[in-house]
């Protein structure tokens, strides 16, 4: 199979079957030829996918919803090599047809004028000719109208601009170095030996960036449990929380796991974790990261959080709401998002996470700490329901860094959107 035809599968389940980029691209990375130019047309035709229908709408008589998807998934992966990978001749356009023959044949010669007419008028089908400024950005950063209009309500053109930019711009992995089994400067040295490129963190004193991840998670090093992939974002929410040794603590919304196995490290496998998903199915995912990197007395368990769990009342000590949410903050690393989100599902998710902050508080001890936090942007799913926890008469809002709660901006911080609050049960 071509490398072409693998980026082809690859969109074809992500946009139609509502599978993972990033998973995606991970089963095929030891069958590609060249696993860079596919990542490179996956992540560019998910960024770029709104530009794209925009210019293949400007070239097509058939109205883009009567396209056939398959057809459409190859007109963008052509229109998305020609004008952002500068591929000018005809190669691409040739492998392309011959792909549609194999996907849906009566369509090639489509493919094939579409393309083609693009190549020939390429400068003029580009330009974005939209008066109205949100629907312009929009278009050019492939994010819905509705949503890019919600960022520049909530925080004016210039975040709204920047923001976009960071988005569709290549992200820098970090990874969280496990002081249980190693320290950073070692971990640090031994990467680059390997010939990985690797910086401090800007957040974490924790953390490391690296800035060539191929192949990373092939390491002994990650095998051996040394470090987890972790956005530094995220790696802050445990280490706001800053739960101590011998205490016992609730992550209520837990999966992936990454920050559960942050907090087992965090009090050196002293102390009493119970790690919750509602979906159980999850559970295996998050035992595998907890035994590669030897952590103990994490229990794993699957309950609705949302609801009421009477044995938990006043038990805990810390309890971590990292609620499930619009993930509008992670669309730099899973493109795929701004196309599966919509304004009713941030108010519906926001409205979860207030059931899921309801049961939350009950389970603290008194003077026990509640951190919520998401991975998202927005006043509806954070500021909103800030608010909401600082309405409550049992909980007192205890600040960072002299701030009542703290929002990462991708662009500035360089890692995901992510917001935290700290509280205190009174």
């Amino acid at each position: 199979m071509t490398d072409l035809e693998l980026s082809f599968d690859i969109l074809d389940r992500v946009i139609n079957k509502e599978a993972k980029s990033n998973d995606e691209i991970n089963k095929i990375a030891d069958t590609a030829n060249n696993l860079g130019f596919v990542t490179k047309n996956v992540y560019g035709v998910l960024e770029n996918k709104i530009y794209l229908d925009y210019m293949i709408r400007k070239l097509s008589t058939v109205r883009l919803k009567k396209i056939h998807s398959s057809v459409l998934i190859i007109l963008e992966i052509g229109i998305y090599n020609i004008h952002f990978l500068n591929t000018k001749d005809y190669a691409i356009v040739n492998e392309l047809v011959e792909l549609t023959k194999k996907k849906n044949k009566r369509s090639a010669a489509f493919v094939n004028a579409i393309l083609r007419n693009f190549i020939r008028d390429e400068e003029e089908i580009a330009k974005i000719k939209e008066s109205d400024d949100i629907k312009s950005l929009s278009i050019r950063y492939s994010l819905p109208e509705e949503l890019t209009r919600y960022i520049f309500n909530n925080y004016g053109m210039e975040y709204t601009k920047n923001f976009l930019r960071y988005i569709n711009s290549e992200q820098i992995i970090s990874i969280r170095v496990n002081n249980l089994k190693t320290d950073k400067d070692t971990l640090k040295k031994t990467l680059e030996d390997k010939g990985f490129k690797v910086e401090n963190g800007n957040l974490s004193a924790n953390a490391l960036k690296i800035l060539n991840p191929s192949g990373l998670v092939n390491t002994d090093e990650f095998k051996n449990g040394f470090f987890t992939i972790q956005q530094e974002g995220s790696m802050k929410t445990v280490e706001i929380l800053d739960p101590k040794e011998n205490s016992k603590i609730l992550d209520l919304c837990a999966a992936p796991g990454t920050k559960t196995s942050y907090i087992g490290e965090y009090v050196k496998n002293n102390g009493q974790i119970i790690a919750n998903d509602i979906s159980e199915e999850k559970l295996p995912l998050i035992k595998e990261n907890i035994d590669r990197l030897a952590l103990e007395n994490i229990k794993l368990i699957s309950f609705d959080a949302s609801i009421f769990k009477k044995e938990y009342e006043g038990q805990f000590d810390y309890v971590l709401v990292d609620a499930p949410c619009s993930g509008l903050g992670v669309m730099g690393r899973k493109p795929e998002i701004r196309y599966n989100r919509s304004m009713d599902d941030i108010k519906i998710l926001a409205e979860l996470q207030k059931d899921i902050l309801d049961q939350a508080i009950k389970y603290l001890k008194k003077d026990g700490v509640l951190v919520y936090s998401t991975c998202t942007i927005g006043d509806i799913e954070n500021k909103d329901n800030f608010l909401f926890l600082s309405s409550q008469d049992d909980l007192e809002v205890i600040a960072i860094d002299g701030k009542d709660y703290i929002e990462y901006v991708n662009y500035i911080d360089k890692t995901d959107g992510f917001f935290i609050s700290k509280f205190k049960k009174i």
